[in-house]
């Protein structure tokens, strides 16, 4: 018997219910306890691996796995050799550029060369500035990036956001909009050649599942 398909699932964060639920309304949810990383589901022909969103496109683009659900942001980010295969349209995102509300930065034009900006989005960042032409000094930043201008880290941050309020809550405004970002289904080039046919299967399975009710992010 071939091996089953390994697909990554977000181990905690905004992704994480969503996919499960995904994977629930198919047929097949992960068995297994809360902590087990590792777990099958009702169809031995797929086991699932739970990590961190941010390291599932290292685990596709090197065979530790199939398929795996994350971000187009963390894809990018990554610059990850992986074929996106579907958009499931939930965990909407915008990448943004953020200042200080009483900062006179209005675009990233506004921003003067030399400045810091914190991010967990450091080569989508250079790529940014490098695009119109800016020299900052970026700093990257394990999450709470929004708290960088706030004590004098930083003047501006590139992060996520969904609603902004976060964003607002900490003082800051949207000043420019880089990237839209979903959560998609990521595939390992060699493995879409070698196990095509299972890989479309679960594919239609997947767009039948959202069909009948889309999952929504908490």
């Amino acid at each position: 018997m071939d091996a089953p398909i390994r697909i990554c699932i977000p181990s905690k964060g905004r992704l994480r219910d969503p996919t499960v639920a995904l994977f629930e309304m198919m047929g097949f949810p992960p068995l297994g306890g809360g902590r087990d990383y590792i777990q099958g589901t009702t169809d031995p022909r797929f086991q699932f691996i739970f990590t961190r969103a941010s390291d599932i496109p290292l685990y596709v683009q090197y065979g530790a796995a199939d398929l795996g659900v994350t971000g187009h942001d963390l894809i990018m980010e990554r610059e990850s050799e992986v074929y996106e295969l579907a958009d499931l349209n939930y965990g909407e995102c915008l990448l943004v550029l953020a200042a200080p509300l009483e900062s006179e930065i209005r675009s990233g034009m506004d921003i003067p060369d030399g400045a810091r900006i914190a991010t967990e989005y450091p080569n989508l960042a250079r790529k940014f500035f490098d695009k119109i032409g800016k020299q900052v000094e970026i700093l990257e930043v394990s999450g709470t990036a929004e708290l960088a201008p706030r004590v004098g880290l930083a003047s501006a941050i590139i992060d996520i956001t969904t609603t902004g309020e976060t964003l607002m809550r900490n003082g800051l405004r949207i000043v420019e909009e880089i990237m839209e970002s979903t959560a998609v289904i990521a595939c390992n080039r060699v493995s879409y050649k070698t196990r095509r046919d299972l890989i479309e299967e679960l594919l239609d399975g997947i767009e039948a599942a959202m069909k009948r009710g889309e999952p929504r992010c908490i």
